[in-house]
């Protein structure tokens, strides 16, 4: 995890810096298992290329939003409903499906005639 995507998630959740060292360090967690996962869904890749980056932080953002409702598919609160995809990635499966494509296209390959 850089230290600029730690950044960029605090500034999403706190826009005024107020941010602890107890949720900075819940923060890094989260980076930490949501860049797992994505270099997974990216094919086992050690490093994750830095124009994704922005899946990073947007999953990150939402998997702390949700803290406290983890499992739940809804939550409802004096009539305001929140509902959460299942996957968190799903709406950058395009975009993961797009780079495994480039890559794919960019690999040296050796044809045996």
């Amino acid at each position: 995890m850089t230290q600029a995507i730690l950044e960029r998630v605090k500034r999403r959740i706190d826009p005024n810096d107020e941010i602890g060292t107890e949720i900075e360090d819940q923060l890094r967690d989260i980076i930490g298992d949501v860049e797992a996962q994505l270099r997974v869904k990216l094919g086992g890749v050690e490093t994750i290329p830095t124009d994704l980056d922005y899946i990073v932080v947007a999953v990150s953002v939402k998997t702390y939003n949700r803290i406290g409702s983890e499992g739940a598919a809804s939550h409802t609160v004096e009539g305001e409903t929140m509902t959460w995809s299942a996957d968190p990635f799903a709406e950058f499966e395009r975009d993961i499906t797009d780079w495994r494509n480039a890559c794919r296209k960019r690999r040296p390959a050796i044809k045996f005639l």
